[in-house]
């Protein structure tokens, strides 16, 4: 390993001191060609590579070794909503990683091109991720039985993000696999965002019987509201070609098997991320402060979310009680009227106002239940899926690290062959080792200038492919941290959007509990009184 080689080439120094070399850019985000003339594993992948603790210019983004500038690769025939996209993305140099043609294997998030746009056949685009979303309103209403089979729900849908071909869609109806399908094909196409989770399929404290239960349809189309307004809030799921065939195709079905061959299979994903899920997860060997402080911040929340959710039910268990004991009073209030002729129209219509009071105790504890309480649950849901997002960003450090200790151990290795007798670093057992693996390869007659020779370039050859593995783990590292940090970013202004939302219609089922309370008792006083009176003159 020459030293020169790397003369030019600023070392990464915040994971480890393995070599590595990192060159700047501003978080570049790569994607898969959308020709359909490619499959994925013929697709070409550069690596990226981006420093997180520094400001560069990217203007400035030079060549090493190890990578070349990456231009942005647009056919110039592409309708003009493209060309909109194309206007409103700040595109920047980055540097990519390649060797002798070969390019690394990893996917990064990125807006999905037009299906129809003709790009060239291996070609790699990169883009900077936008800043903030655009407007987006997604609507879900009206749910309706489709031959006793299951639930459609009407999607609504008004947006200015460029990739719909209109700003008010026609609106279509979807059931609760086509969310799935959105669900998986937005895992698929943006590994490193935080993809928030759609409603479960069957939540048993939902169901009470029937699966076609009214209750159960409204909080499943709640759930499905929340996991759509996610995704609206987001500027890359936005935009995703995905999210407009859900959203806007009136040929779902054959526009979503389209879709489904431009986005990789569970198996090349598998493929693209190596060990990524070959292997157990094992603890960073020196965590970054800032993905600590978003784990420790998530976890708090859920604890709290954990807290709110077991003292509401308490209070939903009390508020059950005390209708229970409304009704006990007013079948009792009833059981007297029989009891007292003169007073008995009058205590019946108290009786009845009892009984109303119970029903609009019922009415509250259903509708915090079903507004409130279920945000709870798709709000831990979401703590769930941000945290599952940090471990994933954690297992590429992971990678990182333990291929650049491997690649440092060659090296040792490498040099101990160059220099024998020399101590590099490495534990003296090593050494034996080597003068073991000699001292029986002269017993046995062997040439020992040329074993070594022939170990050397095994170990060279070993060399040259780790390096470039290292790079690809760092690349893959650096870009799940970039992308990272602007997903915490989204995740914190949507939990403050949904805990308003929840407090607020938590307030309005209490306003409106107590307004009908008002006029129940209001209406019922006058009856009370006057039933005075008559005792009196009696």
């Amino acid at each position: 390993m020459n030293t020169e080689d790397y003369a030019d080439v600023r070392w990464d120094d915040y994971s480890t001191n393995a070599f590595i070399p990192h060159t700047a850019s501003n978080n570049p985000v790569l994607t898969y060609s959308s020709s359909s003339n490619n499959s994925f594993d013929e697709l070409d992948y550069n690596g990226m590579n981006q420093d997180l603790y520094s400001t560069a210019d990217p203007s400035t983004s030079t060549s090493t070794k190890y990578g070349k500038t990456a231009m942005l690769s647009h056919n110039s025939t592409n309708d003009d909503n493209d060309n909109d996209v194309v206007e409103n993305w700040n595109y920047q140099d980055h540097t990519s990683y390649s060797n002798n043609g070969n390019t690394g294997d990893h996917l990064t998030p990125f807006i999905s091109p037009d299906p129809t746009s003709d790009y060239t056949n291996n070609t790699t685009t990169i883009t900077n991720t936008p800043d903030a979303s655009k407007p987006m309103t997604v609507l879900v209403e009206d749910p309706q039985k489709y031959d006793a089979n299951f639930i459609t729900y009407l999607i609504t849908t008004t947006t200015t993000v460029e990739t719909f071909a209109s700003s008010n869609p026609k609106p279509v109806r979807r059931r609760f696999q086509d969310f799935v399908w959105l669900y998986n094909s937005l895992c698929l196409e943006f590994p490193a965002c935080i993809i928030p989770y759609p409603p479960e399929k069957h939540r048993m404290r939902y169901i009470k019987g029937d699966r076609f239960d009214k209750d159960f349809i409204e909080k499943r189309r709640l759930g499905l509201q929340w996991f759509l307004n996610r995704i609206a809030r987001h500027p890359l799921l936005q935009a995703s070609q995905c999210t407009r065939v859900f959203l806007e195709s009136g040929d779902f079905k054959n526009d979503k098997q389209m879709q489904s061959k431009r986005i990789p299979s569970h198996a090349s994903v598998f493929s693209v991320f190596g060990d990524t899920f070959s292997k157990p997860f094992s603890k960073v060997k020196k965590p970054d402060d800032r993905f600590v402080m978003m784990k420790e911040a998530v976890g708090k929340f859920e604890d709290n979310l954990d807290i709110v959710e077991r003292i509401y039910s308490r209070i939903g268990r009390r508020q059950q009680d005390l209708e229970q004991d409304y009704r006990e009073f007013s079948n009792s209030i009833r059981g007297l009227s029989v009891l007292e002729p003169k007073v008995e129209r009058k205590l019946r219509q108290f009786a009845e106002t009892m009984e109303s009071y119970a029903g609009c105790i019922s009415d509250l504890t259903k509708n915090e239940d079903t507004t409130y309480l279920n945000n709870i649950h798709e709000l831990l849901t979401y703590c769930r899926a941000t945290k599952d997002q940090l471990q994933e960003r954690d297992q590429k450090q992971v990678n990182f690290e333990d291929l650049s200790t491997y690649l440092q151990r060659l090296a040792q290795d490498r040099e101990r062959l160059l220099h024998p007798g020399q101590h590099f670093g490495g534990s003296a057992s090593l050494n034996i080792s080597d003068f073991m693996a000699d001292k029986m390869g002269e017993m046995k007659g062997n040439n020992l200038t040329q074993t070594r020779r022939e170990r050397l370039t095994r170990l060279q050859f070993k060399l040259e492919e780790l390096e470039q593995e290292v790079s690809l783990a760092n690349d893959a590292n650096n870009t799940f941290s970039s992308q990272m940090i602007k997903e915490y970013d989204v995740f914190k202004k949507t939990r403050t959007v949904e805990l308003k939302q929840g407090l607020a219609a938590y307030a309005d089922c209490h306003v409106d509990f107590y307004q009908k309370g008002v006029d129940l008792w209001t209406n019922v006083l006058p009856i009370l009184e006057s039933m005075y009176v008559e005792d009196d003159d009696g």
